[in-house]
């Protein structure tokens, strides 16, 4: 019993170690690369700074890697089971007596781990981080800047009809951050009272702040007239803090805990909330799929190959852990847009990918 627990032992330390360097070194390489295309379209500014720059790319470069989690644990389970193959260390432990369940279920259960850790730790911190470089950007006013690297995760506009003692608006912007109380990349068409568009107004931002919109560094353009530029002006607004958040918030920008209170936002509003529902589970969901990903390792990294074969292992992984990744993308899709139910969305295919490898790795080791 006490040689089966320091294997295991053992077996989850290398997974660990391995998982840590391989999170490591994608970080810095992303880091690295993000640092020198931000640096490459900014250089020629007059206000370029390197230290500042190289802080907004660190601090964005988080939520970047969070989507990569997967494949950091998929190679990192790969590189341990192969390692451990050469250096014909599952041999010995097989030929002592243990199964392969000894040394994968430790990985299984460190994978598990991380996965809380990623859901419940490095998500907040990440979504926390990327808004941060947001307004880093956007306090030293890299206008282009802002609206390309902190695009709406959604890959499209933000639009939304408001009233108030202004006139009725329509307000739009490339980016939301701050649960949708800031914005980036703003328009805004005023109309007057017979509803006719009185002006327009462009700015590089806009600030939620007690029932109305604050916008800085922009333009206000009325028809036959030079449009006029401003530090700051204002916009009244019908719509309250709550209001705001639930129509502007892009889910992928909310951090896990943050969630739930905008899914009872929705559900008291009486709008769709998929996609925070969405987003919620598929953060519930992810450990599952941190362990998934070893248990796809497992079915292709166990056994003994030699030289001219790692090859085709590491392609065969990677094949597979794409796959699953892409189905799991594919029902977050259809989850997001209420076609599947958000709980099975999210779990669906975590739990197929597992229960499928279980059944190959008690096949291949167990007969």
């Amino acid at each position: 019993m006490t040689s089966n627990h320091t294997l295991a032992l053992y077996f989850a330390r290398r997974f660990a170690k391995m998982a840590l360097v391989i999170f490591l070194v994608v970080f810095v390489l992303i880091a690295f690369i993000d640092y020198l295309e931000l640096a490459r379209r900014a250089v020629q500014r007059s206000n370029f700074d390197a230290l500042i720059y190289l802080a907004v790319s660190l601090t964005r470069v988080p939520t970047v890697v969070e989507r990569a989690l997967p494949f950091t644990v998929l190679f990192a389970a790969m590189a341990s089971f192969v390692l451990a193959n050469r250096q014909l260390e599952l041999v010995v432990a097989r030929a002592s007596g243990v199964s392969a369940w000894g040394f994968v279920l430790p990985a299984a259960v460190v994978a598990l781990v991380f996965g809380i850790f990623a859901t419940t730790v490095f998500n907040p911190a990440a979504t926390a981080l990327k808004e941060e470089s947001i307004a880093i950007l956007n306090r030293v006013g890299d206008g282009p800047l802002t609206l390309e690297s902190a695009t709406n995760q959604q890959n499209k506009p933000i639009w939304i009809r408001q009233s108030g003692p202004d006139g009725n608006s329509i307000l739009g912007a490339k980016n939301s951050y701050n649960r949708g109380l800031s914005l980036s990349g703003v328009s805004a068409f005023v109309f007057g009272e017979s509803g006719a568009l009185d002006h327009r107004i462009d700015a590089r931002t806009a600030q939620y702040s007690g029932g109305e919109w604050i916008f800085r560094n922009g333009t206000i353009t009325r028809s036959g007239a030079v449009p006029q530029p401003f530090d700051e002006t204002r916009l009244a607004t019908d719509l309250g803090p709550n209001q705001v958040s639930q129509q502007l918030a892009d889910p992928q920008t909310l951090s896990f805990w943050s969630l739930p209170q905008f899914i009872d936002i929705s559900e008291k509003a009486g709008v769709p909330s998929s996609g925070y529902e969405m987003r919620f589970q598929s953060l519930l969901a992810q450990p599952l799929l941190f362990m998934a990903m070893v248990l796809v390792a497992a079915t292709v990294s166990l056994r003994f190959s030699r030289s001219r074969d790692l090859g085709q292992v590491i392609l065969t992984g990677v094949v597979v852990g794409f796959v699953l990744y892409v189905v799991t993308e594919l029902a977050i899709g259809l989850g997001r847009s209420g076609v599947v139910a958000p709980v099975i969305a999210a779990w669906f295919p975590s739990i197929v990918a597992s229960l499928a490898s279980v059944t190959v790795l008690l096949y291949r080791e167990d007969g």
